[in-house]
């Protein structure tokens, strides 16, 4: 009977709505009724040549689930898809500013063509609103990442992922996109695991120099100035830039390195509120190589991050290292040939433990010290203390002998 129901077309929107709820549960029948749109006057501004006919496209099973939308294994004319279904499923119980949210993301995804970034192939509005992109056998980085646990990336495949997130990072900001909610659970790993690409662009938006939504994004890889220490309406708006992003890259980089969750064991609001402390993820134990690119790129001072063409150009430069390397050299013991460490032995911290979770101040900010996993890349025997802001920053420039 499962067998008999697996293929579903879409030109039978009744079919597909109905099947589709009773995989789900009711929440999702019930939620069609609530999201009526009492002005539903919205028309939408969609180049037709990227709207698909859905008599074509073949619904097969579901992938991924989110609050705003559901991921089906698809075909379309016969190749094999991911057909991202928006809640509600049918368009005219879709509120205005939802469509105007969906109109956004087609309009910008249907623009992008980046071999690191998930593949765009077309879109729909009636009867259901819909994104189809390319179909990959993979999983999501933090499914890969959870899989190995408690193991961790080498730290030349880890570079290799971050190199691929900074392009198309640098490709997005090229082309005035922020895409705002940078993290393992929105970087896709190919097949054969050897490639990352960036998808979800739900919160991605055109940058401009106004104001534009705050607390955009997930907390826990949120830049600090996209929050408030006082509380803000739904839909209230501050003044930010592409930058953000670089925050986010430099969380999913420790993460990626680390094979942890940033400040794990916090909910989501108490990370978001580590971060607007100037408190950071640990750095005990991490690759020397990195930390003034990690250190720089998480900067409170969004003006002192680097931008996304300046970190592929380290990433590659660390990788064609690796590569060309004659013989094997560990990459702590070539720190001070890179980065011109500044020592810093008056500042000795004493860590104070609590629930799994020291605290050490560094300058006037604060980093949350969590405990590593017992399988992760050893301890270092010495604690290095950077100099921050422009000290770090300007240690960052040497590299690309930028002036």
């Amino acid at each position: 009977m499962a067998e008999e129901r697996r293929f579903v077309s879409l030109c039978d929107r009744d079919l597909i709505l109905h099947l589709s709820l009773s995989n789900f549960g009711s929440a999702y029948a019930e939620s069609d009724h609530d999201a009526i749109d009492e002005d539903d006057d919205f028309v939408f501004d969609i180049d037709p040549t990227v709207l698909v006919d859905t008599r074509k496209l073949i619904i097969d099973e579901p992938i991924a689930e989110g609050l705003h939308s559901i991921v089906y294994k698809g075909w379309y004319e016969f190749n094999p898809v991911s057909v991202k279904v928006m809640l509600p499923m049918q368009t005219s119980n879709v509120t205005s500013s939802c469509k105007a949210k969906f109109q956004r993301e087609v309009n910008l995804i249907s623009k992008i063509k980046h071999k690191n970034i998930i593949k765009f192939i077309g879109a729909s509005v009636e009867p259901t609103m819909m994104i189809i992109t390319e179909f990959l056998e993979g999983c999501s980085l933090n499914k890969y990442l959870e899989s190995i646990y408690p193991n961790a990336l080498s730290l030349e495949q880890s570079i290799s992922f971050a190199l691929d997130i900074s392009q198309a990072m640098e490709y997005l900001h090229a082309n005035g996109i922020i895409h705002r909610d940078l993290k393992p659970g929105n970087l896709l790993l190919a097949k054969d695991k050897m490639q990352i690409l960036l998808t979800n662009f739900e919160t991605a938006r055109e940058e401009i120099s106004g104001e534009m939504t705050s607390e955009a994004g997930t907390y826990r890889y949120m830049a600090p100035e996209l929050f408030s220490k006082d509380p803000l309406s739904k839909g209230a708006k501050k003044c930010y830039d592409h930058r953000v992003d670089v925050h986010s890259f430099a969380m999913v980089l420790w993460a990626i390195i680390k094979n942890q969750t940033p400040f794990k064991g916090r909910s989501d609001l108490l990370a978001a509120y580590a971060t607007a402390k100037k408190m950071r993820p640990s750095l005990e134990g991490f690759p020397e190589v990195v930390v003034p690119l990690l250190q720089s790129c998480w900067a409170e001072d969004p003006k002192l991050r680097p931008e996304f063409s300046e970190i592929t150009q380290f990433l590659e430069k660390l990788l064609h290292n690796y590569h060309s390397a004659e013989e094997k050299v560990c990459p702590t013991t070539s720190v001070q040939e890179i980065f011109p460490y500044v020592e810093d032995n008056t500042e000795h911290e004493n860590e104070a433990q609590s629930l799994n979770t020291s605290v050490c101040l560094e300058g006037q900010s604060q980093v949350i010290t969590q405990n590593s996993s017992p399988v992760v890349i050893a301890q270092t025997e010495h604690k290095r203390t950077l100099k921050k802001g422009k000290g770090l920053w300007l240690c960052f420039q040497k590299c690309f002998h930028i002036c």
